[in-house]
Parts: structure tokens; sequence; C-alpha cells
């Protein structure tokens, strides 16, 4: 499971500054050529301080998971992740997402943002475990925040501090124990491991290079309609077994026994109709069963 927009709600507030008015104008400029949740959280911090945003940023580049730089009134300016997280001990340890500006290579300061937990998340991670399944939280996020999540979530395992690369490959490690893999997340730094994964599911509001790189797109609702997906293939699965072992069954016991005379070919012709009517009842049954696990 990826964080931001998957276990949480995906539109954080910034909550902390120690940028000048000036500097998170210029911060707000550069997040408005993304389309990350936290970009939305600078913008709409700087509409509400009436912060003054340059007109022109040039040179714009995005680097998936480190943050985005742009060439300002001359100057290199790069917002992203800290290059030494404990420059904010008490933000980390809040739990809040930091994010800190550079001009030239040189820090002016940081912004926190906090996101809120989704209603459904905990619940829905209680439901994959009771399934059987290993639930683990993958982000860019660092620790400190990544953890504070994965807590309220009831989520054991976290790797957080990653880059889309990085969560690739914690994807293939799965994958070469023998695992099936999973993946569920919403942002750009989702899409190859969505790609990767054996299952990718995208969650609503996500962007069009994640649903593009799912097998499966939740439009509406957080993880409990993944909660819902799984529930739904494990009954469809269950029954698609229980048709293909009665229909071989047939195959194999009452077509020899009519070919060597041992069943009179009327009663072959029954056993063949109730087979194929078995099939079709048993099929029959999962919206019911379907309706009754998802009420509970």
């Amino acid at each position: 499971l990826d964080k931001t927009g998957t276990l949480t709600r995906g539109h954080p507030r910034v909550v902390e500054n120690s940028l000048s008015t000036e500097m998170t104008g210029v911060a707000a400029a550069l997040e408005r050529h993304s389309t990350h949740p936290l970009a939305e959280a600078v913008t709409r911090f700087a509409q509400r301080i009436n912060a003054p945003t340059p007109s022109r940023v040039e040179e714009v580049n995005e680097t998936a998971g480190r943050g985005i730089s742009g060439l300002v009134d001359g100057h290199q300016f790069h917002l992203g992740r800290p290059e030494k997280a404990g420059d904010y001990p008490d933000w980390i340890r809040a739990g809040y997402t930091v994010m800190e500006l550079r001009r030239d290579g040189r820090l002016e300061g940081g912004l926190a943002a906090a996101d809120t937990l989704r209603e459904d998340s905990a619940l829905s991670v209680a439901r994959f475990r009771k399934e059987g399944i290993r639930v683990i939280m993958v982000t860019g996020d660092h620790e400190a925040a990544a953890r504070t999540v994965a807590e309220a979530a009831g989520i054991d395992e976290v790797f957080a501090g990653l880059t889309p690369e990085e969560k690739v490959d914690i994807v293939h490690r799965l994958q070469r124990t023998g695992l099936r893999v999973g993946m569920v997340g919403d942002g750009l730094n989702d899409a190859a491991a969505l790609k990767t994964a054996d299952v990718g599911i995208a969650v609503g509001e996500g962007t069009d290079l994640a649903m593009e790189s799912a097998d499966m797109v939740i439009v509406r609702g957080g993880l409990s309609r993944v909660a819902d997906a799984v529930d739904i293939s494990r009954i469809t699965f269950r029954a698609i077994r229980q048709n293909l072992f009665w229909a071989f069954l047939y195959n194999l016991l009452a077509i020899p026994l009519a070919m060597a005379a041992l069943l009179h070919p009327l009663i072959a012709e029954a056993a063949m109709f109730l087979s194929s009517a078995n099939v079709v009842l048993n099929a029959s049954r999962i919206p019911g069963k379907v309706k009754k696990r998802l009420s509970v």
C-alpha cells in the first residue's frame, strides 16, 4: 500500500512554515507544475496567506519521489525531501511530511504538511489480515511520518523514503520469494510498481498514469473497496473451482462408463444435464454470497 492518497485522504494541508512570504510564493510557483497532493497543499497555503508568486518559472523538472526544481529570476530553486531530516526534529516527531526549499543549493526553509487517515483504512487492513494477506506500506515520505500513519492503520511493515524505482525493487523482491503481490496506489510515484505487481490497483482521484498502469481502478472509495474486490474474486474463483471439479468428475466417470455399456445412454444424458444445471445454479449463488459477505 502507498501512503498518501491511499491510506490517507490525499488532501494534505500545510501546518508549519519557516519560509518567508516571498519564498512561500516561489515554492507555490514551482508546485503549480506538479499534480502531487502535496503540491496542491502548498499552492492553497500560498493563496491563503496572499504570498506573491512569480509569474514565470523556467526549466521546471520534477523528479518522482525527490521533488521539483526550476529557475526563478536567475536563481535555481529546488523544493522536495529534506537533505537532513534532523533539521526539522519537531515536525518529524509530529509525523508531518516535510518539504524544504533551496535556492542555489542554500537552504531557505521548509514547510510541513499533515494528512488525515481515511476512515476505512484501519478496518480494511484488518480485513486483509483476516484473509491471510500480508500488508506492507511503501512510501516516499520520511520514516516518522510513515510510522505515524502505519501505526494508526495497524500496519507493522513499513518501507519509507523510497523512490519509484525502489518501490519496484520491493515488489520484485517479494515476487522472487514466490508471493503474489497486489500494489495499491494513486500517484505518479506508484505507476511503475502498479505495473510490476501481479495486480495493480489504482484508487480514486489518482493520476492518469497510475490509472493507465493499473489492472483495476477503484473509482470511488478507499481501501474498503479493494478489500471488497478481494472478497468478490475469492468467492468467484471458489465457484469456478467447484464447477470445474463437478464437470471433470462427470466426464471422467460417466463417459467411460457409457462407452463401456455399463451406463445406459439416457442415464448418462440425464447426468450430463444435471452436471450443467449444477454449474449454472452454483454460479448463480455468487451474487448472494457476495452480498452476504460485503454486508458484514
